[in-house]
């Protein structure tokens, strides 16, 4: 079964417009993405992941709603994780929410298993990847599933949205966890330029001490940075203590909408106490985790 693809862009415009963290330009002034891809499945927390990832479209942006069947087998054996007839109907639905916020988007249907696999080689060509909630963290640990695989080897900054009424970032408080270490500048960059195209509350986060990576002379750069960049930047909220607890306190204090947060991509026992993925599987609100690479 070939992959199929509708509602294509207008001619002459490019249907995925890529731009990287640091990219510039007028529509990074307006909108902190261009080129976004939306995997969804018809549950609440899908359609949360396409309003809020509709909402961080730029005017130019393009947004790409993939649902992955995941066929297997022919004739009458044949299955699907989505019957296609239900693939088409929330597709449609979907894109009727994309172009009540004036995004233009396009919907493909994928007949390819695992899902996994399929979600992580499509989003390689996009600048982000919106998805709904992954299943709990112990049946996620023990059988493994979707979003344990996504985890260990995404390559695209994710975008995991947990509360469906979140529709959009606009006033909302967003928290940016820094440890400092290398690499963890682009977090500060990205968080910013989100803030600022949502006119966005933006705070640094950093657990004081709490791993031999943490760096204050960093974070205190990163927290002056950040002022720079987003003049009404509230004061970090540095204190001693575990990663994820202070992440999780502040979130909870400040009622966050979304939490940035940069991911090692640990796999097997390792990612037990990784804090992206406590994140993941835990926070209140959206959660943006970036791989190393990004």
């Amino acid at each position: 079964m070939p992959t199929t693809e509708t509602d294509h862009p207008s001619p002459g415009q490019d249907p995925s417009p890529h731009a990287g963290p640091d990219a510039g330009g007028a529509a990074g002034e307006t909108s902190a993405f261009r080129d976004i891809i939306c995997a969804v499945d018809g549950t609440l927390g899908s359609t949360a992941a396409v309003r809020l990832a509709a909402s961080l479209a730029a005017p130019d942006g393009h947004l790409t709603l993939l649902a992955v069947t995941a066929v297997a087998g022919s004739g009458d054996y044949e299955t699907a994780d989505i019957s296609p007839s239900r693939a088409e109907r929330l597709l449609s639905s979907d894109k009727r929410i994309a172009a009540e916020a004036g995004v233009r988007a396009s919907a493909v249907i994928d007949p390819r298993s695992p899902a996994a696999e399929v979600i992580l080689e499509r989003a390689a060509e996009h600048e982000l990847l919106a998805i709904g909630p992954p299943g709990t963290w112990l049946s996620e640990m023990i059988v493994g599933g979707t979003a344990k695989t996504m985890l260990s080897r995404f390559t695209t900054p994710m975008l995991v949205v947990r509360q469906p009424y979140v529709d959009s970032l606009h006033r909302r408080q967003i928290l940016i966890a820094s440890d400092g270490g290398e690499g963890s500048d682009r977090l500060i960059e990205l968080g910013a330029r989100i803030a600022r195209s949502q006119d966005a509350r933006v705070r640094l986060v950093n657990a004081l001490g709490s791993e031999s990576t943490t760096n204050p002379r960093a974070i205190r750069a990163q927290a002056q940075a950040l002022a720079r960049a987003v003049p009404d930047a509230g004061e970090p909220h540095i204190e001693p203590g575990r990663p994820w607890e202070v992440i999780a306190g502040a979130a909870a204090g400040s009622d966050a909408a979304l939490i940035i947060l940069a991911s090692r991509r640990l796999a097997g026992l390792r990612a037990l106490g990784s804090v992206s993925r406590r994140a993941v599987y835990e926070a209140p609100c959206a959660v943006l985790v970036v791989p190393p690479s990004a």
